[in-house]
């Protein structure tokens, strides 16, 4: 059971709230929390805490904060949740005010449960661990985010169309819960992509602001209607011309510590930022096609970061742009590569024509998608389980 407290909340708002499953609403209205006897904190009661607490947009910005200040100093484990929109200057001083998140009015219900579930996890994680409990094994620990980078040695082989719509497929199961970072930091065009025109890009992350303050970075992500977050690439190719892995691995782990999933998407060959993102990654995503260059460029790869030990025990083969035209088979690319292909995606025009668009294929649900989005939701679904590819695996064929 999910406990809320709504300050000052609009009726139809409540509502949405108290009919979500799982639920227990306590709503005031804005009259007593703005009367002069009001007194949150003398109010709550130690032993039956809400999850968390929402501010409806109704209530004066400075007497939210002040709200919002002593109820994260005095119990930290309470989620608090601004209703409506804010300005960005507004939003910087909320989040360091204690605010968690700002939902929109008209957020979907798919959000709300979303924002619902974090509060209870949230307060899970902060219970005392059960008598007998061991310190780092599960039910001890918070649920991990994981860091998933899709690479290849070669450019023009999918990297950025299968990130996107991997993305799009976890954002189904993870609302909100998802970002997709561009980490081709010349040439990235994620946005393109995604038909976004973001307000901040990566120049601004690696900032000092947003370096030295995590909630900082939160803000400068775009959101993408389908339900997740993106950091997209710089307009200015020399934009990030000094940056160095540090700043990458740390960006990076700033982000892992606000969502259950970052999916990096990365220029070809392995550069620094590419090397500095493998060192915080749980599952590595390789794209091959099938021409001979880029089959040994992979192999090559895959060598040099097994030297390095960057190369992830979680790691699967994706075989991009396929057709029976090639001249090779599947079974030539896993002997050369010494990896199981995991994924055969066939050469489809419509991938190509959806990204021109701004449109993923993903966007169109999983069986509208055809193939393309049949084998990316085949990734999806991996990565969900935490399962790793099985070396006794059936072996796919070009369709």
């Amino acid at each position: 059971m999910t406990r809320a407290l709504i300050l000052a909340g609009a009726p139809e708002f409540i509502a949405r709230i108290n009919v979500l499953p799982g639920t227990q609403v306590v709503a005031l209205p804005q009259d007593t929390i703005e009367s002069g006897r009001f007194d949150l904190m003398r109010s709550l009661d130690p032993q039956a805490l809400p999850d968390l607490i929402f501010f409806g947009e109704d209530l004066a910005l400075e007497q939210v904060l002040e709200i919002a200040r002593a109820a994260d100093e005095r119990y930290p484990s309470i989620d608090l949740v601004y209703i409506g929109e804010l300005p960005a200057a507004d939003v910087i001083e909320a989040m360091r005010a204690g605010i968690r998140d700002i939902v929109p009015l008209v957020a979907p219900d798919t959000h709300l449960v979303e924002v619902l579930r974090r509060a209870e996890q949230h307060r899970t994680v902060d219970l005392p661990p059960p008598p007998g409990a061991v310190p780092g094994k599960p039910g001890a620990t918070p649920e991990m985010s994981r860091v998933v980078t899709v690479i290849s040695p070669k450019g023009g082989v999918g990297k950025t169309s299968i990130s996107t719509n991997l993305a799009i497929g976890l954002a189904e199961d993870h609302p909100m819960d998802v970002v997709l970072v561009d980490l081709d930091l010349q040439f990235g065009d994620v946005a393109s992509v995604l038909d976004i025109n973001p307000a901040s890009t990566m120049e601004d992350a690696l900032g000092p602001d947003a370096a030295a303050d995590t909630l900082v970075l939160k803000t400068l992500l775009s959101v993408h209607p389908a339900g997740f977050h993106v950091l997209c690439g710089a307009d200015s190719p020399a934009a990030n011309e000094h940056v160095n892995g540090a700043q990458i691995k740390r960006l990076l782990e700033q982000l892992a510590s606000q969502f259950s999933w970052v999916v990096v998407d990365t220029a070809a060959g392995l550069d620094e930022p590419t090397l500095a993102a493998l060192e915080v990654t749980d599952d590595a995503i390789l794209v091959s096609t099938m021409d001979v260059s880029c089959v040994r460029g992979v192999r090559k790869e895959v060598e040099l970061l097994n030297q390095l030990g960057l190369l992830p025990a979680s790691r699967s083969l994706a075989l991009n742009l396929a057709d029976r035209q090639s001249g090779l088979k599947v079974k030539d690319v896993e002997a050369v590569i010494g990896l199981p292909v995991e994924s055969v995606i066939p050469r489809a025009p419509e991938v190509q024509l959806a990204s021109n668009h701004g449109q993923p294929l993903m966007l169109k649900g999983r069986k509208k998608g055809g193939p393309f989005v049949k084998a990316v939701s085949g990734l999806v679904d991996r990565l969900v389980r935490d399962v790793p590819p099985d070396n006794k695996h059936k072996r796919q064929e070009v369709a």
